[in-house]
């Protein structure tokens, strides 16, 4: 059960995440790293949040065609590789699947985190 859910999250905020990138947000005043944002969650949660989703995309893409193409025991058998990589890639940003899944479920809902997400995401590094 725990592994449908966690494919459910990341395969819906692979979804997500196209839309997130590709918008720009005006500048604002952003809160400093490490306090809270709308949705509870740190500039630093949210930056990991998108390596993580950026990822989960990528791992979508490689084996949406091996799905399609799979019947039974083999596509039972390649879900299984896909979701064992994109928990892999979660973990690799520090997040934990369930927080993962926490955060897709809160930008999916919210406007106003999606809103920060995007700004997060398409913020300068600093120098």
């Amino acid at each position: 059960m725990r592994i449908a859910i966690l494919a459910a999250g990341l395969l819906s905020a692979a979804t997500f995440s196209a839309s997130a990138h590709a918008q720009t947000a005006p500048a604002a005043e952003a809160p400093t790293a490490g306090a809270p944002t709308a949705g509870g969650f740190t500039d630093a949660d949210l930056k990991s949040f998108g390596a993580a989703m950026t990822e989960v995309q990528k791992i979508n893409g490689e084996y949406s065609p091996k799905l399609a193409g799979a019947d039974g025991p083999t596509k039972a058998t390649v879900q299984k590789e896909m979701i064992s990589k994109m928990g892999a890639a979660v973990q690799a940003s520090g997040l934990t699947p369930d927080k993962y899944n926490q955060m897709s479920a809160a930008v999916q809902k919210d406007s106003a985190l999606r809103q920060r997400l995007t700004q997060v995401l398409n913020a300068e590094p600093a120098a």
